[in-house]
């Protein structure tokens, strides 16, 4: 049973899910990584929506919305955006995502700067050249990072329910439920043609430095350690300061990738503030 009431838009030729807290508070659109959907959000949106109607999409290819049926680029899901924002008259909101949906926002914010009012970016997929990925010991290279992360997830979309559960538990044993469950079920409801195109897909338009330096809204950049898999390195938030003054650089320590899942406590009160000091709430 859905926690909140949902709707669809339709754009770009197909149907784009998503949920939305409601009621006539300040907005706030969340968008999720590769192989999450929008329910990833819910220990999140569980905090804010006190304060604010949150909106959590679906990626095209991901939870109930349509598959992109090949199409996962940056500029289609910035297009996404932009008719949800338009579609549910959302007055200048603050956007947010994780990884391809920090993606989504950080293209979004430089594409219509007028149209935001802040971003907050949870470790987006700024890769400086020759970035590697450490884990346990083993180096990955960022070619191979989307052929790990695909087969991951096609096992878990396979496997049963209560297995994956189990798996889930044992790899991330101090997660609550409210991460658990919403991660495996959005591993069971991405698509297969999602998860084709993920080794080989594009995640930038443009180059993301040259996207900081087009917002002009007050950013949030969340990044965590580079040795637990996190993308960002401190070279390449820094780089993203010199492109915009407004970035603010968060480093939480023994953060992986999922920064708001390994480090919840430092995370939470971060975004409250970013918010606030926004909206004034």
């Amino acid at each position: 049973m859905d926690i909140w009431p949902d709707g669809y838009i339709t754009t770009n030729g197909i149907e784009i899910h998503y949920y939305r807290t409601g009621e006539d508070k300040p907005p706030v659109v969340i968008n999720h990584g590769a192989g999450d959907d929008g329910l990833c959000w819910t220990r999140i949106a569980k905090e804010l929506q006190v304060d604010y109607d949150v909106i959590l999409p679906d990626a095209r290819g991901h939870g109930k919305s349509a598959s992109g049926e090949g199409d996962y680029s940056t500029e289609a899901r910035v297009k996404d955006l932009a008719a949800l924002v338009q579609e549910l008259d959302l007055d200048r909101p603050v956007i947010g995502g994780h990884s391809m949906g920090a993606d989504t926002c950080l293209h979004y914010a430089a594409a219509y700067p007028d149209l935001v009012r802040g971003v907050f970016l949870e470790d987006p997929p700024i890769i400086m050249p020759g970035d590697t990925f450490s884990a346990r010991g083993r180096t990955i290279s960022a070619e191979d990072a989307g052929k790990l992360m695909a087969r991951m997830m096609l096992i878990f979309k396979l496997m049963p329910k209560f297995i994956g559960i189990r798996l889930a538990r044992k790899i991330s044993p101090t997660y609550p439920d409210d991460e658990i469950f919403p991660w495996i079920d959005s591993k069971r409801r991405v698509s297969f043609n999602f998860l084709n195109a993920l080794p080989a897909m594009e995640l930038h338009q443009l180059q993301p430095f040259v996207a900081f330096k087009k917002i002009t809204a007050p950013i949030l950049l969340f990044i965590g350690d580079r040795e637990n898999m996190a993308i960002v390195s401190q070279d390449a938030a820094q780089e993203a300061v010199k492109a915009n003054h407004k970035v603010e650089v968060l480093h939480l320590e023994g953060a992986s990738h999922d920064i708001r899942r390994t480090r919840f406590d430092g995370y939470m009160p971060a975004l409250q503030s970013f918010l606030s000091s926004i909206y004034q709430v």
